[in-house]
């Protein structure tokens, strides 16, 4: 039942038997299309995955969570934690997009006895800008909520419009999802977004570090893979993947990775198909990319407690993964008058030298950050490695694993070292700038001062995610509206740490860089908005600690 030109053509493209294998499975004459599935039959579809998680032994399947600390470097008790949170992370990961997932059809159709989505029901006007929610963000969370910031726009093109435009195209009928390869989760869930959401056949690619995924994604996926929706193959090769790629089955690309990366694959498809015009070619490419990400301080008089709130949000957000992920705090702005920056400063030493270090297990971060940190010390910037205990007495920690701390100084006055603003260190560097906010007559330093220097992308890179800490001497978070409106970052968190906006785009939220970013340095397109929210519109995530 094998399409005959697809066979002949996956053949005839050189690639190892298992792709073509994996290829095949997609491409039966006898599958439905996706595009074409009725809303009740995909919605049979969700719960039976969803069944898988809560009854099927995923979870202890080819020892992937075993197998993750050992990528991880880690051993002891620090190797115990992780097994139990990277099942943690993504069995809630999975529910909760899942069960969203089905609620909104379900609502969509009129299913008797479904209510209204609680974020749909908390709609309101914030001037020109439609606000959806607060609503909480997770039991394991309490009194953290997120909405979904949406603003008009003239140039968007909806998700709908999208999808419709590529269903009707000539391109072929399968989607690849290039796996990533610093989290375990992040990839079954880009399968679900586009195999549910999009209604694309997706083949996935695993990531070379993590190929023992296959075998808890067999067993969460099977109802999609018994239907010819889903295949997937370990890594061979750079010069295979480049291959698949170029398969004319292949009309759409995802990946989790570096912006080099994106460019690359974008390369690959323009040579694949040189009668498309280049923005056709990018619009086969959806992405979630690296960012600089900021961590934005706001003026103001913090309390002790408060202070050291700030400090460990950011370390903790740092240490994590030792810094090898797209959301990890890499840039402390904060204003040069601020009457506690250099009591602040004390704290993060502190909650840095506290919290414990992890090894940078991930290939060329050390290598990267050591060269990112050698530039700087020869642009004349301070630069100070703080030393901490390892997470466990097993793990072995070294000196290219700490954190290091570097002073950019002041933008636009001598001396100012903008490297570490430029670039993604996907590592353990994390740098300070002091913003001038003496010409600020308004008193308002994050709309006029932050706001206008993060929104250039000739400051800093990026537009994925970032974080604002602001003292309760201040007043309520109402007063941000117009900070909140104007950020153009996917994520914005409030007194929290950025890293929850991924947990809100399994809840109706959505996650990925902000799309008037147009360099693309954070991705194109997004994951979540399983509600249909954004329609032509611009739109954030902004979660509330």
């Amino acid at each position: 039942t094998l399409n005959a030109a697809a066979k002949t053509a996956a053949a005839e493209s050189e690639l190892p038997f298992i792709y073509i294998e994996a290829l095949g499975h997609l491409l039966q004459d006898d599958t439905p299309p996706l595009a074409t599935l009725p809303d009740q039959d995909v919605i049979v579809i969700a719960k039976e995955i969803l069944q898988n998680i809560y009854t099927k032994e995923w979870s202890e399947a080819g020892q992937w969570a075993a197998e993750e600390a050992k990528l991880y470097k880690l051993g002891g008790s620090a190797a115990d934690v992780s097994m139990a949170m990277g099942k943690l992370v993504m069995g809630s990961a999975l529910i909760d997009y899942l069960r969203t997932f089905v609620e909104a059809i379900e609502y969509k159709l009129g299913v008797e006895g479904v209510k209204e989505p609680e974020l749909l029901t908390k709609k309101r006007n914030v001037g020109d800008d439609v606000v959806y929610g607060p609503v909480n963000m997770s039991a394991t969370l309490p009194g953290n909520t997120f909405v979904v910031w949406t603003t008009p726009s003239d140039n968007m093109e909806s998700e709908e419009e999208k999808d419709t435009e590529e269903s009707n195209n000539e391109l072929g009928k399968v989607a690849v999802v290039l796996g990533a390869g610093n989290q375990s989760m992040l990839t079954i869930i880009d399968v679900l977004d586009n195999v549910l959401r999009h209604r694309r056949p997706v083949i996935v690619k695993h990531h070379p570090l993590r190929p023992w995924l296959a075998a808890p994604y067999a067993i969460i996926l099977e109802p999609l893979a018994t239907r010819g929706y889903f295949s997937q193959c370990e890594d061979v090769s750079v010069d295979v993947t480049k291959t698949l790629l170029s398969h004319p089955a292949v009309k759409h690309v995802h990946i989790t990775g570096s912006f080099s990366t994106a460019k690359a694959v974008e390369d690959v498809l323009q040579k694949a198909n040189p009668t498309l015009s280049s923005s056709k070619v990018k619009s086969m490419v959806t992405s979630e990319l690296g960012c600089a990400t900021p961590q934005i301080i706001d003026d103001g008089d913090y309390t002790e407690l408060e202070l050291l709130h700030v400090a460990s949000m950011i370390a903790c957000g740092k240490k994590s993964n030792c810094g090898s992920n797209c959301l990890s705090p890499q840039v402390v702005v904060m204003s040069k008058q601020w009457k506690q920056k250099d009591l602040f400063r004390e704290k993060l030493l502190e909650e840095l030298k506290r919290q414990p270090t992890t090894p940078c297990y991930y290939p060329g971060s050390v290598d990267k950050n050591k060269s990112l940190v050698d530039g700087c010390k020869q642009f004349g910037s301070k630069c100070t490695t703080i030393v901490a205990p390892s997470v466990s007495e097993e793990t072995a920690v070294g000196e290219g694993d700490h954190v290091v701390l570097v002073e950019c100084g002041t933008p636009g006055e001598e001396g100012f070292n903008s490297q570490p603003l430029l670039v993604e260190a996907f590592g353990p560097t994390l740098s300070i700038i002091e913003l001038d906010s003496e010409k600020d007559e308004n008193e308002m330093y994050l709309a006029n001062v932050v706001v206008p220097f993060l929104n250039n992308k000739d400051n800093i890179f990026g537009s994925l995610s970032c974080s604002v800490f602001t003292p309760k001497s201040k007043g309520s978070y109402e007063r941000l509206e117009k900070v909140l409106s104007t950020l153009n970052y996917g994520t914005v968190a409030i007194n929290q740490m950025n890293l929850f906006g991924y947990t809100a785009s399994a809840k109706g939220g959505i996650w990925g860089g902000h799309s008037l970013e147009t360099l693309g340095q954070s991705g194109n397109g997004n994951i979540g908005d399983l509600f249909g929210i954004i329609g032509k519109n611009t739109a954030k995530v902004v979660v509330y600690g």
